[in-house]
């Protein structure tokens, strides 16, 4: 029978103290972290490399860890009033071989190679590597498994750009902070990008500066962590017990575009400032501040077609160059805070959260003066660009407490988060209300709260001379979401006809009035009839179970069922398994059922545009899947998206600066929840009247349409070499191949429409999923360091990636697919410290200024035919998975406070 390992007994304190030092020079080392394994007690060391704390009666294991040294861990016994002496000397780390990791895991962290799945650790030298300042951005220059496109013209998605992990969906992917799931935006990416109809994390709301580091696992987790764990988990490690620092970085778009000339744009400018403070036997408050400003960037090009109505003498000197294509603009201010007091060796209480603004700026089409139904003449005499502006809010707090209880390790916690997106469309116009139109509309607000409580439990076994760790838990989970609507004249429809450019009603021969569109343009408002406030709970209980069936070789197990209130409940299971018959070598492997519950976005998400069939006004709308006009059109219940992972990998450690992962993986999923395209046309209408429903042009709505399976090979190789007094060189390498296929569509549609296959998922959406990604990705960096001067030589490589068109309606021109070549990009920075605390950094990213492959087919004015790229004035893909920005310089100074 398994007989619990004693805990620790109510004893007096002794005291642990030393100093941390650097090998060779002997130079104190501060900022390093002093833990006990297993326990919450430790501290940071001082300026003089000094650390001291408090702990009871007993042997412990005392780690060392600073980023760029090898860690170091020592055992000490500790007497009930007495003093215990224990000094470190950290060497160097030419690698990240002794990167500890807790995620994947609920037995306790492990390194990286002795880990049973794979896990990638991002530490804050790693984000900082490049000029990039947005999270997700510096994540994908760090981990080839992960992309993060640059969608442009996008409506909301411009302004909160969704990423992927293996080439799945942005909402296929668990997000923790500090272990606990973070909260989705409110915004569903509804347009043509990758991650269409998805509702995912903002990484980038997350800000980099206050992260210690970032734990990606990339396996399937649901039996472990819960819904959406299918691609994987990313844990976000705030920074705690350390000492804190302030930067500011300043950089710009330096280009040359062929056709445009020499572009200057984009000027990027971040601050950030954070401390951290301690007290007592490692108890903590760390909190920071990061400001980021964006300006725009534009690679649009001229538009061909007429701008100005017939006999319009302007049309001779018209300005060309009208519309946007690139980064939108965004101010950013996010601040964190993560805190922890020790109360005693069996207590600990916690506390993180954080809050962020953020506004931003893009565009949809131009306007063209002959676009008549859409401008109001004497409002816009040339037209105009409309904007989409956001205005984003953040907010979210936790805490709990930790501790020791009858040899139980346990973790209550609270956690609340939400998110707010606010659409403003200005510059624009409600062509419908002619001249009383405004130019700047509240178009609505969306929101998504989430509130979730865990209680976690662990302790370690002794089974006949074997540990058995086993961790069992509960959780329960509050959603809620939102649609405010926007102000009347954003949707209305005024009824005001189309208007010259005095004002005055056009007709025509017969002296009839043409119709004017309803509400905002390039965004109409939410109407009442959208505005909706939907929740939902469920609740969660899970059982975990590892061991070491010999010193060579670790399985494990888990289990978990969850129940939602809106469509019942499900559950999962993982097996685990780790043999490594040597040091250098382990075989590890993994096989898990997962599942990702259908979002409230994707359950309740309206919105109604209205336009004009044989001169009536018809709504086209994004239907929820229980009203009854999608349920005409087939729709059904949604359910939970399955998953079936399995994943093989071998690890080698040939020498002590070298390492190698390799791991496979095979990802089936049923089920998948996919947007459909817009049902349209007069049979549509004629359908819809039939059954009743006047004033209904159209729809689209979420369904399980379809099963994919995904096949891919992850590679990560570090290297490192001590060339001692000459410095340290650091080589790192990773590489993704990735492939997935639709293998079955499911199709619901009536019998009276026809066949509506393509409608209901169509031919571009299909190669989104399928060919929409890089198909390998390649990353290589390498540093070099010695004394205060540090070269970072970055290169990444990025796959081909195909943007499938949608099948062209009867009789009309096939637009053909654009194919985007594999692509290299070089990254190049130089930094020298400056009176020990300061470091300046100057930099390049895309040094060469690599764009991605243009558009080939620029359409046909005359024949109204619009190529790939809208006559020409689009010539870059949103798909590009680097964007199309060109080269960016920019210059960091950074202190260490």
């Amino acid at each position: 029978m398994a007989a619990p390992l004693a805990p620790l007994q109510a004893q007096a304190t002794g005291t642990v103290e030393g100093k941390v030092t650097v090998g060779g020079s002997g130079e104190a080392l501060q900022g390093a972290s002093v833990g006990v394994v297993g326990l919450q007690v430790g501290g940071i060391t001082r300026a003089d490399g000094t650390y001291r704390f408090a702990l009871r009666a007993g042997t412990y294991e005392v780690r060392v860890r600073m980023l760029g040294y090898a860690g170091k861990t020592a055992s000490v016994t500790v007497t009930a009033g007495g003093k215990v002496t224990q000094n470190f000397t950290l060497e160097k780390s030419t690698t990240q071989l002794e990167a500890v990791a807790v995620t994947g895991s609920r037995g306790g962290e492990r390194t990286l190679v002795k880990s049973p799945v794979p896990v990638d650790v991002i530490n804050t030298a790693d984000l900082k590597a490049t000029g990039r300042v947005e999270t997700a951005q510096m994540l994908q220059a760090a981990a080839p498994s992960f992309n993060f496109p640059r969608p442009a013209v996008a409506d909301g998605t411009d302004h909160v750009r969704p990423a992927t992990l293996r080439g799945l969906a942005p909402d296929q992917t668990l997000v923790l902070i500090n272990g606990k799931r973070r909260y989705t935006s409110a915004l569903i990416n509804n347009n043509g990008t990758v991650g269409r109809g998805t509702a995912a994390v903002d990484i980038n709301a997350i800000p980099a500066s206050m992260i210690d580091r970032i734990e990606i696992l990339r396996d399937g987790a649901a039996a472990q962590y819960g819904s959406d764990a299918i691609a994987g988990v990313i844990n976000i490690i705030l920074k705690g017990a350390g000492a804190g620092g302030a930067s500011m970085q300043t950089g710009q778009f330096n280009t040359n575009v062929e056709g445009l000339g020499k572009i200057k744009d984009g000027t990027n400018t971040t601050a950030t400032a954070d401390q951290g403070f301690t007290w007592g036997n490692g108890s903590y408050f760390h909190a920071g501040v990061e400001w980021r400003n964006r300006a725009m960037t534009n690679r649009s090009f001229n538009d061909p077609r007429q701008q100005y109505p017939n006999g319009d003498p302007r049309e001779a000197t018209a300005r060309r160059r009208t519309h946007w294509s690139g980064d939108a603009a965004t101010a950013d201010v996010v601040g964190m805070f993560n805190a922890a007091h020790i109360v005693n060796d069996n207590l600990q209480l916690y506390s993180f959260g954080s809050f962020g603004k953020r506004d931003g700026r893009s565009t949809g089409f131009f306007r063209r003066p002959i676009q008549t139904t859409q401008v109001v003449a004497k409002l816009y005499p040339d037209g105009f660009l409309p904007n989409i502006e956001s205005n984003i809010d953040d907010i979210a707090v936790g805490g709990g407490a930790k501790g020791t209880l009858k040899g139980w390790d346990w973790d209550l916690s609270q956690v609340y988060g939400s998110n707010a997106f606010q659409f403003i469309i200005s510059n624009s116009n409600n062509a419908s209300m002619g001249l009383a139109s405004p130019t700047v509309f509240d178009a609505g607000t969306l929101g998504f709260g989430q509130a979730l409580t865990n209680l976690d439990f662990t302790r370690k076994f002794d089974l006949s001379g074997k540990p058995l760790r086993v961790s069992s838990g509960a959780e329960f989970r509050w959603e809620n979401y939102s649609i405010q609507a926007g102000e009347e004249a954003s949707y209305i429809n005024g009824r005001v006809p189309v208007l010259d450019a005095s004002g005055n009603p056009v007709r025509n021969a017969a002296g009839n009035t043409t119709i004017a569109l309803v509400g905002s343009q390039v965004f109409p408002g939410f109407s009442p009839s959208d505005a909706l406030d939907k929740s939902r709970t469920a609740a969660a209980a899970y059982l975990d179970l590892e061991t070491d069936l010999t010193s060579k070789w670790l399985v494990g197990t888990a289990a978990r069922v969850e129940n939602f209130s809106d469509f019942g409940g499900k559950a999962t299971g993982k097996f685990t398994t780790r043999f490594s018959p040597t040091d250098k070598f382990a075989i590890r492997g993994a096989a898990a059922t997962g599942f990702r519950a259908p979002s409230l976005q994707q359950s309740y998400f309206t919105s109604t545009a209205t336009t004009f069939v044989n001169g009536l006004p018809v709504d086209i709308k994004t239907l929820p899947v229980a009203s009854r006009e999608a349920r005409l059109l087939g729709a059904l219940d949604l359910k939970p998206e399955n998953s079936v992972n399995l994943i093989a990998c071998i690890t080698l450690q040939p020498t002590k600066s070298l390492t190698i992962t390799s791991d496979y993986y095979n990802i089936k999923i049923s089920d998948r929840i996919v947007l459909s395209e817009n049902f349209i046309g007069t049979g549509i209408v004629n359908f819809f009247t039939q059954n009743g429903f006047t004033g209904i042009g159209g729809g689209r709505y979420f369904t399980n349409a379809i099963n994919t399976e995904t096949n891919g090979l992850d590679v990560v190789v570090n290297y490192g070499i001590d060339l001692k007094s000459n410095g340290v060189i650091k080589l790192t390498g990773g590489y993704n191949q990735n492939k997935t296929r639709v293998t079955k569509v499911v199709v619901n549609t009536p019998a009276q429409l026809g066949n509506l296959n393509e409608t209901l998922f169509g031919r571009a959406e299909r190669g989104r999923i399928e060919v929409g990604q890089p198909r390998n990705n390649l990353v290589m960096n390498g540093s070099y360091e010695k004394g205060d001067f540090t070269f970072t030589l970055r290169g990444q490589r990025f796959g081909a990636v195909t943007g499938r068109q949608a099948t062209a309606a009867a009789g009309a021109r096939q637009v053909p697919d654009l194919e985007l070549s594999p692509k290299f990009i070089t990254d190049v920075s130089t930094s020298y410290k400056l009176f020990k605390r300061a470091q300046v950094t100057v930099g390049a990213d895309n040094i060469f200024d690599v764009y991605p492959d243009r558009i080939t087919d620029l359409g046909d004015v005359a024949a109204g035919y619009g190529g790939q790229g809208t006559y020409g004035v689009y010539r870059y893909s949103g798909l590009s998975p680097f964007g199309f920005n060109g080269r960016f310089l920019y210059v960091r100074m950074g202190y260490s406070l």
